[in-house]
């Protein structure tokens, strides 16, 4: 999601770029424009700051909950810990497919071969389970 954030902001400096350049504006109107993305990279470099913070503090969660899952289900998979840790964020299926680079079908197939390995009944609430652990 971060990644995608970028994406857009880096095509949003670009287009305003284009902008100052093809509307050939005066030396005001210029300063002016190029003091607003100056702030704007500015704040984006804030942002970049929190983000390495929670990266770190989700990371030391995150080991602790990957190491609690491993001790109660040693058979699973790197993936399968990933798959996990993503439901306990209460990803839905459609943002776990984008962090995963697969489909939305795939991730479906992957929920269910969870189930059978950890042997969860079907009714039984992945995301839900996955935060009591």
């Amino acid at each position: 999601m971060h990644l995608a954030h970028k994406k857009d902001f880096i095509t949003t400096l670009e287009q305003e770029l284009k902008n100052i350049h093809k509307n050939k504006l005066g030396p005001t109107e210029v300063a002016s424009n190029l003091k607003s993305i100056i702030h704007r990279l500015q704040q984006e470099s804030v942002l970049d700051d929190d983000w390495e913070r929670f990266t770190y503090y989700f990371d030391e969660l995150h080991m602790s909950f990957i190491n609690r899952l491993k001790e109660k289900y040693p058979d699973l998979t790197t993936n399968d810990h990933r798959l996990c840790a993503y439901l306990r964020m209460n990803l839905s299926t459609k943002e776990i497919a984008a962090l995963s680079n697969i489909s939305p079908r795939g991730v479906e197939g992957s929920r269910y071969r969870l189930r059978k390995k950890m042997d969860l009944p079907n009714e039984l609430n992945l995301n839900e389970f996955m935060n009591e652990i």
